[in-house]
């Protein structure tokens, strides 16, 4: 059994470092892990990454690294190939983790497998997630192209790490999880809202923008109506907040119009704010959303509506009525 832990041991200490990478630059991680042999770096790679240097492959993931750098150059073709690669990058780091682990016993080779997707996909989650929120809220963030040399130097350095000192790569990766781990939360509810505004936007195209009436509520949004007496014209939407008083920084939930009182409900109803209690002073129209700018206290808060849902004229009406035109 020992001997066994032995063979197993080294290729298991490369798994989250290559994981992480994975998931920040998937196709740098394995532009790199496909040259390495051929420069004379590594000649040997471990388990069966060496199948990453084959012509067909380095040409594919080459074009691909390409690709991904231009997307990335501005915020919409940013979030279309992001949101693509919610699948794609738990599935590679799956398939990294495969590699490397080839030869091994099958329980542990999936289970690598599976750890790695995770780890994957919660970089991807995570390094999106936070661009996503510097988007929606307005702000100038560091320039594209900085932050993308940025994360190939760092995608780079890991991998290297990994190859050279594979224990201290284990500790570099788990310092990074730690770290990151506070922060997460809130980026991955901002990138799984950018998916759904990406799905919202594809749907727009078949159907028509509008509020969802009590029917179509999910249950917990009904439940959370159940005690309370509401107006006419009841009907909501799915939603985002952002920097709403009383509310985590960004977070998700429905708007609900309970007669003339606006509310956002969140945490599967527990919680709701009252917005007829904040001042609107504007919708800002985008290609992926609708955002209300709310005055909350000395600062600014934001509603975000995906473009299948309520239209600009809509929430106008809805939060500004008459008084701006």
């Amino acid at each position: 059994m020992t001997g066994g832990l032995e063979v197993v041991a080294p290729e298991l200490l490369l798994l989250p470092a290559f994981a992480l990478a994975a998931g920040v630059d998937l196709y740098l991680t394995l532009l790199f892990l496909g040259v390495a042999p051929a420069l004379g770096w590594w000649p040997e790679l471990p388990g069966a990454l060496g199948d990453l240097g084959s012509a067909g492959v380095l040409i594919i993931v080459g074009s691909f690294y390409v690709a991904e750098f231009l997307a990335e150059r501005a915020a919409t073709p940013a979030l279309i190939w992001n949101a693509f690669h919610a699948i794609i990058r738990p599935l590679s780091g799956g398939l990294v983790a495969m590699l490397l682990l080839d030869g091994q016993p099958a329980g542990v080779l999936l289970g690598g497998a599976a750890v790695a997707g995770l780890l994957a996909a919660g970089a991807h989650a995570t390094a999106t997630g936070n661009s996503t929120l510097l988007w929606l809220g307005g702000r100038i963030g560091p320039n594209p192209l900085l932050v993308s040399v940025l994360e190939d130097v760092a995608v780079v350095g890991l991998v290297v790490l990994a190859l050279d000192h594979p224990i201290a790569s284990l500790v570099v990766s788990a310092t990074l999880l730690v770290v990151t781990l506070r922060a997460a939360p809130t980026r991955v509810r901002a990138f799984i809202f950018a998916v759904q505004m990406a799905l919202g936007r594809a749907w727009r195209a078949v159907g028509r923008a509008r509020w969802r009436d009590p029917s179509e509520f999910p249950g917990w949004v009904s439940d959370a109506l159940a005690d309370h007496v509401v107006g006419g014209g009841l009907r909501g939407s799915p939603a985002a907040a952002m920097r709403l008083p009383s509310a985590p920084r960004f977070t998700t939930g429905w708007v609900v119009v309970r007669g003339d009182t606006p509310a956002f409900l969140y945490a599967r109803g527990r919680r709701s704010v009252d917005l007829g209690r904040y001042r609107a002073s504007g919708v800002t129209e985008s290609g992926f959303y609708h955002r209300v700018d709310l005055t909350a206290g000395d600062g600014q808060a934001f509603l975000f509506f995906g473009v299948d849902g309520p239209s600009r004229e809509s929430l106008r009406a809805e939060f500004l009525g008459s008084s701006i035109p």
